[in-house]
């Protein structure tokens, strides 16, 4: 038998053409799907049909949701009705709704078509959930108990619906109604007596998200309670699903990525860097370039302003980019703190005075420092310029390194308040607005101290 490192797609071409279908079995019942999927991804759809109609149902489904949406969209176009039924029944409710809303309305009619009443009912249910939302991402697949179930009962009902649920580790108790009273650890279920009910067992104290709360918040609440598993209720507090770490994996995957491409001056875009194309990529760029260009001017029409002044002073025309980009740069790191710290859910807007506080304490040090370094390095590089205009230069620095972390660091809070991405006000915004106001400290400085 070959090492999983020695199996290539061009071998699994060969056991496939020779018909080698022990062989084929063998390989993925014994070697993680994971990686026999990416093998698997760069087959021929013929090679991949033959793959699905001799391996288990419950393996194809499985290296299925691991393949690109591309290929999910050719395989459920070659599949009959039959096959694409047999495939639901052994996907996750909330895997089949990942795929089915990256697909074209004919696709999803398709599937939608051939699955069962029960599946059809939970699709729906899911896809009419708002994007991002928790009701969109959960699955409808887990295991309820209720209070007065009997442990012996309860390991029956667990081995019957574990079947087909998400996971097993956890229970959920319902009441007649459907509303959720209490989670039950299986660990806890299978040290218990077999006469014991779960109402003994059960914990009531249920940590739950409602249906139309934002995916982050549900990725906040996993992490802060360090759980792996939330159920997902209605307004009525009725059990509708659950969320699993995995889905919120996948969540914090898509809202980093979201976040660096705001950050960046990008519009977010969906899907990988090689398979976007350069007209999506050009879009996404495009905006916040011409946006930055134009706002950009401010600082040329400010720069023109004092010709005057820079041609009696050249020294003052030289430090220009060394005041601009440092300004830049103390923004940008002010920025990147607090949109972090709004990530984790360690500051609100209620916290700008503490944030201001900070801020200006750290500018001060910084500027200081920056002061006296740059006051040293003009007297031993530049000994030609006089004291004043070194002065003129190094506080111009100081002052401009205050402002800019003022700035950096009050902005995303100022956009978390009207509702907006705090990402959004990230480098090059804050970049473009602090070179502005960084120019305008410097003329007005050398102006009046002096006598332009």
């Amino acid at each position: 038998m070959v090492e999983m490192m020695d199996i290539t797609s061009q071998q699994l071409s060969e056991l496939i053409e020779l018909r080698q279908v022990r062989n084929l079995r063998t390989i993925f019942d014994e070697y993680n799907l994971i990686d026999l999927a990416e093998i698997v991804e760069q087959l021929q759809l013929k090679e991949i049909l033959f793959l699905f109609k001799t391996l288990k149902k419950d393996i194809t489904a499985q290296i299925f949701t691991y393949l690109t949406y591309e290929k999910k969209q050719e395989i459920i176009q070659s599949f009959t009705s039959v096959e694409i039924m047999a495939m639901l029944d052994n996907l996750y409710t909330d895997d089949i709704v990942d795929f089915l809303e990256e697909m074209p309305a004919n696709i999803v009619k398709q599937v939608l078509n051939s699955a069962s009443a029960e599946q059809r009912a939970d699709i729906n249910l899911l896809l009419s959930y708002p994007e991002y939302s928790a009701g969109s991402i959960m699955s409808t697949d887990f295991v309820e108990l209720e209070a007065t179930d009997t442990v012996a009962r309860a390991i029956r009902k667990i081995k019957q619906q574990g079947k087909t649920a998400e996971t097993i580790s956890v229970s959920y108790v319902i009441s007649q109604n459907r509303e959720l009273v209490g989670t039950v650890r299986l660990r806890d279920i299978l040290l218990a007596e077999t006469e014991d009910t779960i109402e003994d067992l059960m914990d009531v104290d249920v940590i739950s998200v409602k249906t139309h709360d934002d995916q982050e918040s549900v990725a906040h609440v996993i992490k802060r309670y360090d759980i792996t598993v939330v159920p997902v209720v209605n307004d009525e507090n009725r059990l509708i699903g659950i969320i699993t770490v995995d889905d919120i994996i996948d969540i914090l995957e898509d809202e980093v990525t979201e976040d660096i491409q705001k950050m960046a001056a990008i519009m977010p875009i969906e899907g990988s860097y090689l398979k976007t194309s350069v007209k999506e990529m050009t879009k996404s760029r495009i905006t916040w370039l011409l946006v930055l260009m134009v706002s950009a001017t401010f600082t040329g029409t400010i720069i023109s302003g004092y010709e005057d002044a820079l041609l009696l002073i050249p020294a003052l025309a030289a430090s220009i980019p060394l005041i601009m980009s440092t300004a830049g740069n103390a923004g940008s790191q002010a920025s990147a703190m607090v949109i972090r710290g709004i990530a984790v859910g360690e500051l609100s807007v209620s916290d700008y005075l503490k944030v201001i506080f900070k801020e200006v304490q750290v500018a001060i040090l910084s500027g200081l420092v920056l002061f006296a370094i740059n006051w040293l390095r003009l007297m031993i590089f530049t000994p030609e310029t006089s004291m004043t205009v070194d002065l003129v230069i190094s506080l111009t620095l100081m002052l401009t390194v205050v402002i800019s972390k003022l700035v950096g660091g009050v902005l995303p809070l100022l956009a978390m308040f009207f509702k907006q991405d705090p990402a959004a006000m990230a480098a090059p915004l804050i970049t473009t607005m602090v070179d502005a106001v960084a120019l305008m400290i410097y003329f007005n400085l050398a102006v009046s101290m002096l006598g332009l």
